[in-house]
């Protein structure tokens, strides 16, 4: 016990003594008491008391204020504090203090005596948690279930995997609230007693006087019966409460599913060898911290799991806590979470197509599902906002500019493709409730919506073409616009740059078969066209050989053409409807075909039925089917590629002083290099003259032969990685040279011999190669590095 005074900071024991601090007494026993001392102010606080009786403030009559505050006792036993007969201030919170039915003494007490409690509020149950102990009704303070235990700890908590033979020890420890407690050991819902015999032993004991009751088990030889789960029950009269902790065991017969490294849109995780039969558990890999926050749930909470089932084999996964690691993909997440309302919709919607240029770089199949459900949310509002369906044809005509293996993941996971190709339809159904007809363009979906009279009704040619945009912006992709004609040809309406991709011929009968043979029919209809650049919306993603696709061995090589009237269900025409299509890729085994939303489980297939194939003529071909629908031609592209319009040859001028100057730099060449000791010229110049000749045939060559191949994307990369190397060492090289000469005439030359001073050593030639040729090799692999696409014929390329 250290006791200061208030006068002079001096260490006394006597009587003057006004200030009284315990330390490092984590338990008061009967005997310690302060008998003796005349004390009006003691601070107990903070000293890990974890058990107080009646005797210890023996003696104290004078004290006025204690402080408890901060040690480990849950309870308080009545009649603690009689001996302090001028008590008038106390403090006594602890994290452990439980408000129950043995504190019912304290309120009525505190009134009685009129001391004052501060600062001392209830830490269990967590019904009382954090109220004030003065402020409490009698007739909350109950010893009814269930049974809130301050602290209740089991080690080790967490799942133990052993090896038969092996040994585990446990420690359950508990606070101890009431004498009747009991600690217990189950396996597997059965009592566990102690048995030699079997390796098991148990050790209860009391630990910290009466604070904590802890049992010890401790399993000598653990056999593979004893895998389960094993818990501590504490008992009371009051209710029990347990911990569990799963034991298995492991033999040597034991089967494991091999460590495996898994790559996906949420990071790159290394499962490790892990048990049959158990569930193995990783961190989630945490984006850049700007990104952190977009979930609900703690950075070092989110976990991702895989079950290894009995049979060795990983099985079920999940990785739905983790965050996506592209930063598109969590933008498009954020943006998809967002709620839409009238006053943000089209704000929204027109921020999010910006975001859609650059489609072609989605990777993420998660990208395209994110889109798709954005395009059906902005399709609520369609009706009331008119420019939003220009907007979402914007939209999904640039998804369509993203990777055909993205999009066939993204049908095949979430059926993306075919809710975007439903949210066009619903925008001609919207719009054309409104207006007679009315269509939108775009570079790659046109979108024409027209009512028609049975009366009035003839054959109807529509036909799908390109032509430039009247806004259109250089290096942008022509729009695709549909024109339909029932009167004449179309000569007076297509432009000269004009590119046929589709046209489609309705027949005259085609309401035959909705009119009654002899009655005028005055019903109007509503016809809807979608035409498509290519197949990219309709990926097969059944395998089977029933569609037409033959289980995914044929592509869609044309454009895709739809023709559907809304309020009749025709499914077999009796004229039936001609297509013409055209081919924008060689291939073999063509077969005219017709999608079908409801095969492969709603995913969507194509089939042949009911269609063939009229006459293929240049890079058109013509078909007829029977019914409406969506119509594309199918073929086997595996020895085929894709149609390109055929290499442009530059003009022969080009050609001819190519000759002449590639004949010329040779010359040179081959004379340097034939009499290198006959021409009387520096070391250095030889070096320049034939590096700076070799690298301005090489640009010539490569121009020549190489600025038009623009077929194959790769060739083409190659070709202009090539001549941005050329020209930076031709030039590079020029400057070396020009700078040599000029150094040649204007040096004065030094006599060393008069000097009688030796004539400096020779400088390596490496520098200027280094200068020459390392500079534009360093250039060009930052460059292709950064991103290959720089290079080629590709939109934003130089």
């Amino acid at each position: 016990i250290v006791c200061y005074s208030s006068r002079e900071g001096v260490r006394l024991l006597s009587d003057v003594i006004q200030i009284c601090r315990v330390r490092s007494h984590p338990e008061l026993k009967k005997t310690d008491t302060f008998d003796g001392f005349d004390i009006n102010h003691g601070d107990l606080s903070n000293n890990s008391i974890s058990c107080l009786n009646g005797d210890i403030f023996k003696g104290l009559d004078s004290l006025s204020r204690l402080n408890l505050s901060g040690n480990m006792f849950s309870s308080l036993a009545q009649g603690l504090f009689d001996r302090l007969v001028s008590l008038k201030a106390l403090e006594f919170q602890t994290p452990y203090l439980l408000c129950d039915c043995s504190l019912l003494w304290l309120p009525r007490w505190i009134k009685d005596r009129n001391v004052s409690v501060k600062n001392t509020k209830c830490s269990y149950p967590q019904s009382l948690q954090g109220q004030l102990i003065p402020s409490l009704r009698p007739e909350l303070l109950t010893c009814d279930a269930p049974l809130e235990l301050p602290s209740f700890q089991l080690t080790p908590s967490q799942r133990q995997v052993v090896f038969q033979g092996d040994s585990l020890p446990f420690q359950c420890q508990a606070s101890l609230v009431a004498e009747d407690m009991q600690v217990l050991w189950y396996q597997n819902g059965r009592m566990v007693k102690p048995d030699a015999t079997r390796g098991i032993f148990i050790e209860k004991r009391i630990v910290q006087n009466c604070s904590l009751i802890a049992s010890a088990l401790t399993i000598s030889n653990i056999q593979p019966g004893f895998m389960g789960n094993w818990e501590c029950r504490v008992r009371t009269s009051r209710g029990n409460t347990t911990r569990t902790v799963h034991i298995v065991v492991l033999q040597s017969s034991a089967k494991y599913c091999a460590p495996e490294r898994v790559s996906n849109n949420k990071g790159e995780f290394r499962w490790p060898r892990t048990l049959a039969g158990i569930k193995a558990y990783l961190p989630c890999n945490l984006p850049p911290s700007s990104a952190r926050a977009y979930t609900g749930i703690l950075g070092e909470e989110r976990q991702t799991w895989r079950y290894c089932n009995p049979e060795g084999l990983w099985g079920e996964e999940d990785y739905s806590q983790c965050q996506f690691q592209k930063e598109v993909t969590r933008f498009l997440y954020v943006i998809n979470q967002m709620p839409l309302n009238e006053t943000n919709v089209v704000t929204k919607a027109r921020s999010l197509l910006v975001y859609t240029i650059d489609a072609a770089n989605l990777s993420d199949k998660m990208d395209i599902i994110f889109m798709a459900e954005m395009i059906e949310k902005f399709g609520k509002f369609v009706e009331k906002f008119k420019d939003l369906g220009e907007v979402m044809v914007n939209m999904a005509s640039n998804l369509m500019l993203a990777d055909e293996r993205v999009l066939w993941m993204a049908q095949r996971e979430a059926m993306a493709c075919t809710r975007i190709i439903a949210c066009l339809q619903k925008i001609a159904v919207y719009r054309l409730a409104t207006a007679q007809a009315f269509s939108l363009t775009s570079p790659n979906i046109a979108l024409e919506a027209l009512t028609v009279r049975v009366n009035d009704w003839n054959v109807m040619t529509c036909i799908l073409f390109q032509r430039p945009s009247l806004e259109r912006l250089h290096g942008q992709d022509r729009q695709l616009t549909f024109k339909c004609n029932t009167t004449g040809p179309f000569s007076t309406y297509l432009y000269k740059s004009t590119i046929v991709e589709a046209s489609l011929q309705l027949p005259q009968s085609l309401f035959s078969q909705v009119v009654v043979p002899g009655q005028a029919d005055d019903n109007v209809y509503k016809l809807y066209l979608l035409g498509f650049r290519n197949g990219k919306f309709f990926p097969s993603t059944g395998n089977t050989s029933l569609l037409a696709d033959g289980g995914r061995r044929k592509s869609v090589t044309t454009p895709v053409i739809m023709a559907k009237i809304d309020g009749i269900s025709l499914r077999v025409l009796r004229t039936p409807i001609n297509i013409t299509l055209r081919r924008f890729a060689h291939g073999s085994d063509a077969v005219s075909a017709r999608w079908n939303f409801s095969l492969a489980g709603g995913q969507g297939g194509w089939r042949s039925e009911g269609c063939r194939i009229l006459e293929s003529h240049d890079n058109f071909t013509t078909m007829s089917c029977n019914s409406l629908g969506n119509y594309g031609l199918l073929m086997d592209l595996t020895s085929a590629d894709q149609i390109s319009p055929s290499i442009q040859p530059l003009h022969p001028v080009i050609y001819a002083t190519s000759v002449i100057l590639l004949l010329c730099l040779f010359t040179i060449i081959i004379s340097y290099i034939y009499h290198y000791r006959s021409v009387r010229v520096s070391r250095k110049f030889w070096h320049m003259l034939v590096n700076l000749c070799f690298h301005i045939s090489l640009t010539c060559g490569v121009f020549v032969g190489g600025i038009n191949q623009t077929r194959y994307a790769n060739v083409c990369q190659a070709v202009g990685i090539l001549l941005h190397y050329s020209t930076l060492a031709t030039a590079l090289w020029v400057g070396v040279t020009a700078r040599n000469i000029y150094k040649q005439i204007t040096r004065k030359a030094k006599r060393y011999e008069e000097l009688d001073e030796p004539p400096p050593p020779p400088r390596p030639m490496l520098r200027f190669y280094l200068i020459g040729g390392g500079i534009p090799i360093i250039v060009c692999g930052i460059t292709a590095a950064a991103n290959v696409k720089n290079y080629g014929s590709q939109r934003y390329a130089p």
